[in-house]
């Protein structure tokens, strides 16, 4: 009993310290130096205490394997963590068709900040409707997108940092 309770520790260490790790590197990425660092720490202090753990008894197989799908495990954990955090800001392209006049006007009305080019497509003239949101609002622009032209192509992309820009207060806490 005492191996499979070692080894469940190894595992559950393995999954914090891998969620912690890749929301560190989420934090690194964009250039949040304190808690990246913060994270960092916390991560190599539960992975030397796990990999301990491993080494000092390398006969028990229970071990090695919990450690690697402690790895795993948390691996998607921290992937669950993040996309639920939805820290930052994306863009939101949408390459309309049909007059893009409808769906700015929309976006707008619903508080977010548009911008709108024209552009050539392959066989005619199209027009981008681009917004800059907290990534927490994405999904929200995308209904609003499907519900004015449905027909648009759209991309999302993460932005790194944001210098300036209209940002409606309502938008912001979400």
């Amino acid at each position: 009993m005492a191996i499979l309770l070692e080894a469940l520790l190894i595992f559950g260490l393995r999954v914090l310290g891998i969620s912690v790790s890749t929301l560190s590197t989420l934090m690194t990425v964009q250039g949040r130096k304190m808690y990246a660092v913060g994270l960092g720490f916390i991560s190599s202090l539960v992975y030397v205490i796990a990999i301990g753990k491993v080494v000092s008894n390398l006969n028990n197989v229970w071990n090695i394997i919990a450690y690697s799908a402690g790895f795993a495990g948390g691996t998607l954990v921290g992937m669950m963590i993040e996309q639920r955090l939805a820290l930052g800001f994306s863009e939101v392209r949408f390459i309309c068709t049909e007059d893009g006049n409808d769906l700015a006007q929309a976006l707008r009305d619903a508080g977010f900040g548009v911008t709108e080019l024209q552009g050539h497509g392959r066989e005619k003239s199209v027009e981008v409707v681009t917004v800059l949101i907290p990534r927490r609002q994405v999904e929200n622009v995308l209904a609003i997108g499907r519900q004015v032209d449905d027909n648009a192509i759209v991309t999302v992309t993460d932005s790194r940092s944001v210098q300036r820009g209209y940002w409606h207060p309502d938008r912001c806490r979400r």
